[in-house]
Parts: structure tokens; C-alpha cells; sequence
């Protein structure tokens, strides 16, 4: 049996049918109120109708102790997903607390249960930023630009690799922007709910993008073959922001925005979010932080995975970011229609 943290989560839902689908037995970790409804719409979609004895719910979270050792006895393996995403300044301490805190609960329960094998799912924001092409080696620095969100997920995989030293086997992947259906009001899933809802403008950098099926599928594959000791950073395309937004409004048969930040405009447009967000109580769109780093062409080099798992017999590509744009979109609409 194996054990998945924020399994309501884009990557958890995900892995959590695929894991299903392959005939694993899983237990999964909810936060009370979470939308366990949602996930198992979402399966039934996928032709999974899982029985109590292959899907078991958990009800707590990564700072609860009790609620992941009830979750983690009787497991083989460990999915650690669950991690608060934002980049607001104020949410700082929370993630610290959630990503940090949670993945180093996470590891000691596992050394106390014996439980050795842990896949962990972190994130490019806990790789260093250099104007060069982004790769695992890329060192970490912090700096006046580093969001509380990269510090915490940096601080994870502290955590991941101290498990490591004292005697679990572990691997990390570290996904760029993931494209998926989720709670299409938090994480990269909110980018189709704001283009629908109509935005005029789109930042002028580039980043990298990645379908959340392939994150799931390495995860399972790093499972599978037993590859330990590494980290991968998972990236199947560098694209604009612009080209990104643009084919997702299409996919949405929407407007797409179409009048760029400009460098000089940013400055202007963040004190307007904050602006906004001190006169209504409304947490900001974006963040000085995160709107300069939009603005930035940033690039990544995810074929490491590649290469690795072919040494192994496993070969294994990246699928399209566009398909993977059409098939969110599609669920985006459905659920529009159904509400």
C-alpha cells in the first residue's frame, strides 16, 4: 500500500488515479473540508471506482503527527505532495510551517515506522534563478528577489535529504509551472479561471510548463524502477507567457490578454494590486516578487529524467503542453456548466 500527501491537490488527484489505475491499494491524506468530493468526481471521470479496501481517506494533515502515523503504518511507500503555494509575503510563515515543517514530519514518522522509501514532489522554486538554462545542479541563493515560497520548498528538500542520510531512500522532482484540473481558484489551475474571467494584460517573460500527468507518471516511474539518491527537474516546454495565456484562452473560447507588462510598468501595477488589496482585504493577484520574476525569461532544462530512466530500459518523453491545455480547459468548462 502506498501513502499520498495532498492527494486532493493538481499532482495528487492525479497520481492518485494513476496509482489506481496500475492496481495499487492507496491511502491518502485530507485536510478536514477538503474536496474529497471533487477528487472522486474526478476519478469517475477516469473510470475509477475505487473500493474501500483499494482507497483509504485519512483525515488530517502533515502537522499533525497522529494523522500521519495513522496514514503512514502499513505502507511501503510515501508520496509526499501536500504544500501550501502562494507568493504573498504575508503567507511566509505559514509555508515554513506547512512545507518545511510538514516535510520534516513527514521524514521522522517515516525513520520511525521503518517506512524507507520516499518520493517527494517539491518544485523549480527551490532551484536556484540564474539567466542561464536552469538545471538540477543550479545553485540555491537567496537573495532580495526569493519568494517565502522557494525559502520554504528549499528548506523541504533540506529535510527530504537529511531523511536520506539517516537511512531513507529518496528522490525529488522538481516540476516547473503544471498544467492540470484542480481547484481552478488556487495554484497554476487558476490561470484558466483568470483568463475566462477576462485579464487585459500578460507579463513578457518566459517560464516552463509541464502536464501534470507527466509529473505523476515520473513519480510512479521513480517508484517503479527504484531510482533513489536524485532529484529531476520536470519540464516538457519554455514558452512565453503571452503564447501560454494565449492558447488557453482559445481553449477557453475567450479573449486572451493581449497588452504586455512592460519593465516599466510593473512597479506601478504591483502597488496597484497592493493598493487594492489593503483597501478590500483581498490578497493580491500579484506580488512585487512574483511580478518581477514574471517578467524574466527563464528557462529549464528538464531532460536529466529522460536520460536517467532510459538507463534503466525505460523509455519515456514529455507529452504536449497543448494537450494538456485542451484537456483542462474541457474540464474548466464542464464544471462551469455544471455549477
Amino acid at each position: 500500500m502506498d501513502f499520498i500527501t495532498g492527494a486532493t491537490g493538481i499532482v495528487g488527484r492525479e497520481l492518485l488515479a494513476q496509482l489506481l489505475e496500475s492496481g495499487k491499494s492507496v491511502k491518502a491524506l485530507k485536510r478536514k473540508g477538503s474536496d474529497v468530493k471533487g477528487v472522486i468526481n474526478f476519478l469517475r471521470l477516469r473510470g475509477i471506482n475505487p473500493l474501500e479496501s483499494e482507497l483509504c481517506w485519512v483525515e488530517g494533515d502533515v502537522t499533525d503527527i497522529q494523522s500521519l502515523e495513522d496514514g503512514i503504518r502499513g505502507c511501503e511507500k510515501v508520496f509526499h505532495i501536500a504544500a501550501v503555494v502562494s507568493f504573498h509575503p504575508s503567507d511566509e510563515a505559514l509555508m515554513m510551517k506547512v512545507n518545511a515543517g510538514g516535510t520534516a514530519n513527514v521524514v521522522n514518522t517515516m525513520l520511525d515506522q521503518g517506512v524507507t522509501d520516499l518520493i517527494y514532489v517539491s518544485s523549480v522554486a527551490a532551484i536556484g534563478y540564474t539567466s542561464e538554462i536552469i538545471t538540477e545542479q543550479t545553485i540555491f541563493e537567496d537573495g532580495s528577489f526569493t519568494t517565502g515560497y522557494s525559502r520554504s520548498k528549499n528548506k523541504s528538500e533540506i529535510e527530504v535529504w537529511r531523511g536520506q542520510e539517516e537511512g531513507l531512500k529518496v528522490a525529488i522532482v522538481n516540476p516547473s509551472i503544471i498544467i492540470g484540473p484542480g481547484d481552478f481558484t488556487k495554484s497554476s489551475a487558476e490561470l484558466f479561471s483568470k483568463v475566462y474571467n477576462g485579464i487585459p494584460f500578460y507579463p513578457t517573460g518566459t517560464h516552463g510548463f509541464v502536464s501534470v500527468y507527466d509529473v505523476a507518471r515520473v513519480c510512479i516511474l521513480l517508484e517503479e524502477t527504484g531510482i533513489r539518491g536524485q532529484r529531476f527537474l520536470l519540464n516538457a516546454e519554455n514558452r512565453s507567457y503571452k503564447d501560454l495565456l494565449s492558447t488557453i484562452a482559445v481553449a477557453l473560447n475567450t479573449t486572451a490578454p493581449s497588452k504586455p507588462v512592460r519593465n516599466w510598468m510593473a512597479g506601478m501595477v504591483w502597488r496597484g494590486f497592493w493598493a487594492i488589496e489593503k483597501l478590500t482585504g483581498r490578497k493580491a493577484m500579484a506580488t512585487k516578487e512574483s511580478l518581477i520574476m514574471a517578467q524574466r525569461p527563464t528557462e529549464y532544462d528538464g531532460s536529466q529524467i529522460r536520460k536517467t530512466l532510459l538507463e534503466k530500459g525505460v523509455e519515456w518523453n514529455y507529452g504536449s503542453v497543448n494537450d494538456a491545455i485542451q484537456s483542462t480547459a474541457k474540464i474548466y468548462l464542464s464544471e462551469k456548466a455544471g455549477s
